[in-house]
């Protein structure tokens, strides 16, 4: 389950060597969040394209926040605002999502969902059906493909025992429901869901003992296939591209030190096909996320740089460092060469600050993108 925005930045500050953090607290200001005199935080972001993609902000990761929707149609040079959802910053800090594909724009707060289906001027709710009683519950990141909505629900019991769950309904419907067979239960439930490269993809995993893989090309009816990572991995999915499945197979958290795992790439020939690991393992520190531009190029996001390589994982190298450690809500490319990612973490004044990253050549060089 991915850690709150604030924890995960005071893990890596402190890690960091740095004594403290401060934290805001308390509602944000009425006033509009444009006209901010401070720079927004972006906590998420979604390409439709490589010219096209929107960003979520919020003026401080503070409770009671007001969110802003921004919409660029030129690669961030320029940006317009649209109507925002309506999610306060979250108490539990859970870092908002959303997600633009098929002419919807979904967000959620890690409770709750919301969607559009007109660029913001109207959101509507959606709801999780059969949703089991539980000590806490998170949504995951939001899918759309095939005219529908998917997202992995995470939930835990009052026993301690953990549930991860794949959600869908029509981009229309009011509710989601479970699908049928796509869920697994232990002590430790985790998964990993992708529609890049115009098939859906599921991957589940409990206890770093047990997994399961399955492949729908229709949204509707899934079916299971090889394994793209050992049982003893949780896999990371990268989509299909150039006709191949990618994956990254990472150790469990701080398996291999303190703050630290291990990764290796994994590659089919073609859908449903046999994985096989590619390169050398990268010894990092935990990952946060995984996006492939192409079946060579690969992008992993550690608690402090990004790792890319050019080569299917045969080498790796640190980009886009962050010396106080960061949160990556979104890594993601839009294409074979240009991609984004969201850094969360803090400035020397140890304010909490988070920025759009582009990268137009696969990973290896990124620029910061200015937001309103």
């Amino acid at each position: 389950m991915k850690q709150s925005a604030v924890s995960a930045i005071t893990v890596a500050v402190v890690a960091a060597g740095v004594t403290a953090l401060a934290v805001p607290a308390g509602a944000a200001s009425a006033a509009p969040v444009a006209k901010a005199s401070a720079k927004p935080v972006a906590v998420s972001t979604s390409w439709l394209t490589a010219k096209s993609g929107i960003a979520l902000t919020y003026p401080k990761l503070a409770t009671g926040a007001r969110p802003a929707l921004f919409e660029t149609s030129n690669g961030g040079t320029s940006w317009r605002a649209l109507p925002a959802p309506p999610f306060t910053y979250p108490a539990d800090n859970d870092m908002p999502d959303a997600t633009w594909g098929g002419g919807v724009i979904a967000v959620t707060n890690g409770t709750h969902i919301v969607v559009s289906r007109n660029a913001g001027r109207r959101w509507s709710a959606v709801g999780l059906a059969g949703l089991p009683k539980a000590r806490t519950t998170f949504v995951g990141h939001i899918t759309i493909a095939d005219g529908r909505l998917f997202t992995l629900v995470n939930t835990i019991a009052s026993s301690g025992t953990t549930t991860e769950s794949v959600y869908s309904g029509s981009v229309k419907a009011s509710t989601l429901r479970t699908v049928r067979g796509l869920s697994v239960s232990g002590g430790l439930a985790y998964g990993d869901l992708t529609a890049v490269g115009g098939a859906i993809q599921v991957s589940l995993g409990t206890n770093y003992t047990k997994a399961h893989y399955w492949l729908s090309r229709n949204g509707s009816s899934f079916t299971t296939a090889p394994l793209p990572c050992p049982a003893s991995t949780s896999a990371l999915l990268g989509g299909v591209r150039d006709g191949k499945p990618v994956a990254l197979c990472s150790s469990s958290p701080s398996s291999s030190g303190p703050g630290s795992n291990t990764h290796q790439a994994s590659i089919a020939p073609r859908l449903g096909g046999q994985f096989k690991a590619s390169g050398q393992v990268l010894n990092s520190p935990n990952e946060q996320g995984f996006a492939a531009a192409s079946d060579q190029d690969m992008v992993v996001a550690t608690t402090f740089p990004l790792y890319v390589t050019g080569n299917a994982g045969h080498s790796w190298t640190a980009r886009l460092p962050q010396n106080a450690g960061a949160t990556w809500p979104d890594l993601s490319f839009a294409g074979s060469s240009v991609g984004v990612v969201v850094a969360v973490t803090v400035n020397n004044s140890l304010k909490i600050v988070g920025t759009v990253y582009r990268t137009t050549d696969g990973g290896q060089a990124w620029h910061a993108l200015v937001l309103p």
